[in-house]
């Protein structure tokens, strides 16, 4: 039963508010404890006034008439703030919330501001997915388990700076092609991928705990002179535009190094102290030359294909195979290959189609090429059983 037919209603309920008058009914509660759930309602606006606090969620999902949505006073929302799935919403007014276990705003495509203008300063988890908004004001957190941005066409700038720490994953996905994303004091992140970006800005990462990707981004330089340390694999593939890359202070990759079909990238190098790396080395391109000059262990297996004829792979091999650096049984060099030959490199084509087949070689080889050409699930399979195997043999 809709709680506006009381005069009050207690402020300890869960509520699922069918107008206003529902909304109307707890503006004396301060501090409400409980949920609070719009779904599907068929007003153009809607205000919740009086409440400071609330206890649980407040989820607003599903109104295809509501225009407007608005909570003066809501400071803290200890569970998940909800706004999803409204195709004419365009204003969301939250001018006192600081602090909120979870914010979600998805599928909100007449949303053209999002601001916190108190400071949204304490927030774990957030997902800002398919708005018009150009920014987003008032973002001050410094530490978070997540963080999302995917498919928010008109964006044009976002201000991580605040973040210090990422206990989890970001994601900064499929945005508008001249996003610039400034992450200048995050320190450590467990995962991340960035795709579709015009800058990227992490001087002061320094720790990755599993993988890191990056996708047909538009910076012509990929800078990350402070990371020390990537527990998992190095995914560099399809930036059309990089011709320079830089990790001066990596030292060891946990997982695979990949990098593939960065067209205008003619030299691999910029990783002067990296030592190890615990998976595969995997590369294809336009590249020229090759330098990793402390290289000295590989504990999977290398592949490397380039459309160049200048590429020495005899002189790469006898240090590699030679001197025992690559400890896998896989093992391959091609040169003078079109692009048509080359097979995708770990994770190239992750979340896009297939747009490199075959598996044919030609021009100068060494070695065994193994047939990775169904990308996905078997290059998954493959990276991780030449690991699995690479480390059983490393502990007998």
């Amino acid at each position: 039963m809709s709680v506006a037919v009381l005069a009050q209603t207690p402020c300890s309920a869960d509520v699922k508010v069918m107008g206003q008058g529902d909304l109307d009914a707890i503006k004396h509660c301060k501090k409400f404890t409980g949920n609070v759930m719009i779904d599907d309602v068929h007003v153009p606006q809607l205000e919740l006034s009086g409440v400071e606090e609330i206890s649980g969620d407040l989820v607003i999902q599903g109104s295809t008439d509501l225009k407007a949505f608005s909570a003066p006073q809501l400071k803290t929302v200890k569970g998940e703030l909800k706004v999803t799935n409204h195709t004419i919403l365009e204003k969301v007014d939250l001018p006192a919330l600081m602090e909120a276990k979870g914010l979600t705003l998805a599928i909100l495509p007449a949303l053209e501001k999002i601001q916190f203008p108190s400071g949204l300063t304490k927030i774990d988890d957030m997902r800002i997915e398919d708005t018009r908004a150009p920014g987003i004001d008032g973002f001050h957190p410094e530490s978070m388990n997540s963080f999302t941005l995917t498919n928010n066409n008109y964006m044009k700038h976002f201000d991580f700076s605040s973040v210090k720490e990422l206990k989890g994953s970001l994601y900064v996905i499929a945005n508008g092609h001249a996003l610039e994303f400034q992450a200048t004091n995050l320190a450590s992140l467990q995962n991340g991928t960035f795709r579709n970006l015009a800058h990227l800005d992490v001087p002061a990462l320094s720790r990755i705990g599993s993988d890191i990707s990056f996708h047909q981004n538009e910076f012509t330089s990929l800078n990350m002179d402070n990371l020390e340390l990537i527990g998992g694999t190095l995914t560099i593939a399809n930036n059309d535009k990089l011709t320079d890359t830089s990790f001066k202070n990596l030292a060891k990759i946990g997982g695979a190094l990949s990098i593939g079909n960065n067209t205008q990238l003619k030299t691999i190098d910029g990783f002067p102290k990296l030592g190890e790396v615990d998976g595969t080395i995997d590369m294809a391109g336009s590249f020229e030359s090759y330098k990793l000059p402390v290289l000295q262990d590989v504990r999977g297996g290398m592949r490397l294909q380039t459309s160049s004829s200048q590429f020495p792979c005899s002189e790469i091999e006898k240090k590699m195979k030679g001197d025992n650096v690559v400890k896998g049984t896989v093992w391959s060099c091609a040169s003078s290959l079109q692009e048509s030959q080359m097979t995708p490199t770990i994770g190239q084509n992750a979340g896009i189609p297939d747009k490199i087949g075959g598996s044919s070689r030609s021009g100068q080889s060494t070695g065994n090429t193994p047939n990775l050409s169904n990308a996905g699930p078997v290059l998954d399979s493959w990276l991780a059983l030449m690991i699995g195997l690479t480390f059983i043999s490393l502990s007998l």
